[in-house]
């Protein structure tokens, strides 16, 4: 026979209560709360935040049942019959990327060992997919064998999601970034004068505007041929002229002597 999840909570609950009631008997009197009473806080908590618990029940190093608390409802779609009608319910729902995750966490826990918390999607009723954290601690007996393992499960989505979009706009501003710095290399350049726009929008010669941004830059000035030809023509034919014409007479300074060729 099947046990019911509400009156497996509700021992639950009354066995935690007697606990409590034994160890604090000597420094206050007992609660008068009922287990209704706290299994309707549980509720309000697990609505506020959520969340839900779930326990695995271990025999042998196997799982034997999982009881589902109330809660699970509002994180998966499904009641805590749904779950103990089809105990394959809770793995199918888990996205097939993330099965082995979830497999290796159990195994950890059937060893005896406690995992880090686990993020992992799910699929929940309604066709959405949600990030959930599952958080696990094994549950052992006094003789030290490993009888449960008790779960915490806390939807997660809405910070995924906050998450994502925090990442896609720092990939944006990096994006951004990158093409102020690449703008910031190219230098607008007159096609005519070669003047140089700077960030003020003034236009400088090109001298000028190294010697503002580049120190280290010094200039000599000298003048090409094209830009001799079109300045000064009479000096550049008579340099054309003079270099081109072969070298047949030379005079030695000084000395006067003459060596013709």
């Amino acid at each position: 026979m099947k046990n019911n999840p509400d009156q497996l909570f509700k021992s639950f609950c009354r066995g935690a209560r007697r606990g409590q009631e034994t160890t604090d008997s000597q420094e206050a009197p007992a609660s008068s709360q009922s287990p209704d009473d706290s299994i309707k806080r549980y509720e309000h908590l697990s609505q506020a935040t959520k969340s839900f618990i779930f326990t695995v029940i271990v025999k042998a190093g196997r799982t034997i049942c999982t009881i589902h608390y109330p809660g699970v409802l509002q994180v998966t779609g499904y009641t805590e019959k749904d779950y103990a009608a089809d105990p394959h319910l809770w793995f199918d729902m888990i996205h097939a990327d993330d099965k082995d995750l979830v497999l290796r966490q159990i195994e950890t826990l059937l060893r005896g060992d406690t995992p880090p918390p686990l993020k992992h999607r799910i699929l929940h009723k309604d066709g959405t997919l949600r990030w959930v954290q599952n958080t696990s601690i094994p549950v052992f007996d006094a003789q030290g064998n490993l009888v449960a393992y008790d779960g915490l499960i806390i939807d997660i989505t809405n910070l995924e999601h906050a998450t994502e979009e925090k990442d896609r706009q720092i990939n944006v501003l990096s994006s951004a970034l990158v093409m102020v710095k690449s703008l910031h290399s190219l230098l607008p350049i007159c096609s005519s004068c070669k003047k140089i726009r700077d960030d003020k929008g003034y236009w400088q010669q090109l001298e000028t505007y190294f010697a503002g941004h580049y120190s280290a830059i010094a200039f000599t000035h000298g003048i090409c041929p094209d830009c001799a030809k079109a300045l000064y023509p009479q000096y550049h034919e008579a340099m054309n002229k003079e270099v081109c014409e072969p070298v047949t007479h030379l005079m030695l300074p000084f000395t006067g002597q003459d060596y013709s060729a």
